[in-house]
């Protein structure tokens, strides 16, 4: 005697089948625009990032300062030259571009539920990444604009036709 074959319908949903399970309270503010408090936390959590990479790229240097040039007589170099504001700018750059022209969204950002999007709600492309990137670098303080504006925008999104919103079911 065989037994008979379980239904679709009955057969339990595998985990990547299925989208990230929203909270109630969160599921009205899904694909609108994230406000200052949010933006800062992910921010706050990409700085520590920039950082981190900034003292990693350091640690390379001497690690192959050390197995290449001189084993002997090895010092380490100061950590001011990787870690001063133009290294670290330069690794925001390309933190940033790369992170919002793949995926939408940087480390923090997907912490916290984020996205980067273009006017028409898709990915940004590779130089609008960059160009957000660039601006957002060289006037961070111009985020301050999202606790002003009635859109939620800073004034890099208002001149670049970006946003940043609040989306937990975009895929990485």
């Amino acid at each position: 005697m065989s037994v008979p074959e379980a239904s679709t319908a009955e057969q339990p949903e595998r985990p990547s089948d299925r989208t990230v399970d929203i909270p109630i309270a969160a599921r009205e503010h899904q694909g609108q625009r994230a406000g200052i408090v949010t933006r800062l936390i992910a921010n706050s959590v990409d700085a520590l990032v920039i950082f981190l990479l900034g003292i990693g790229l350091w640690l390379g240097v001497n690690a192959l300062r050390f197995f290449v040039l001189d084993t002997k007589h090895f010092a380490f170099t100061k950590p001011a030259m990787f870690t001063d504001i133009g290294w670290l700018s330069a690794i925001a750059f390309a933190y940033f571009t790369v992170g919002w022209a793949t995926s939408g969204r940087s480390y923090g950002d997907t912490l916290l539920g984020l996205s980067v999007v273009g006017r028409s709600g898709g990915r940004l492309n590779w130089p609008l990444s960059a160009l957000r990137a660039a601006f957002c670098v060289v006037f961070p303080i111009l985020l301050l604009w999202v606790t002003v504006s009635r859109d939620n925008r800073s004034v890099q999104d208002v001149v670049l036709r970006t946003s940043v919103i609040y989306d937990w079911n975009r895929k990485a």
